[in-house]
């Protein structure tokens, strides 16, 4: 029985671990993965993801400040989503519509 409670403990302190980990990772990482799902599901050429990724990186760096109010956040949200969607041909935008939760994910 106590190498059971053992067991649960490490295996729930793991899951904190791994779960913090994951919520410190940095805006470039954070915009290169964005990247990623987004070229898995539309087609783009290798020119277009590297100059997303540095409106993504620009992105979660703005919404990570702190400093920022909400309302500001919101405003920057906007832009980026509209920089996303113009950078991108009108069937990449239409292709990207079928993916809410990765549209979800990009503008957030």
């Amino acid at each position: 029985m106590k190498k059971l409670i053992a067991l649960a403990t490490l295996l729930l302190a793991f899951t904190i671990n791994v779960s913090a980990q994951e919520k410190k990772m940095s805006p470039q990482e954070s915009a290169k993965n964005d990247i990623i799902a987004l070229a898995a599901k539309v087609k783009m050429s290798e020119t277009l993801q590297q100059d997303l990724i540095t409106l993504m990186t620009m992105k979660h760096e703005t919404m990570s400040d702190a400093s920022l109010s909400n309302e500001k956040k919101e405003n920057a949200r906007q832009a980026y989503e509209h920089k996303l969607m113009s950078g991108l041909t009108k069937e990449q935008r239409a292709e990207l519509m079928k993916y809410p939760e990765l549209v979800k994910q990009l503008t957030r």
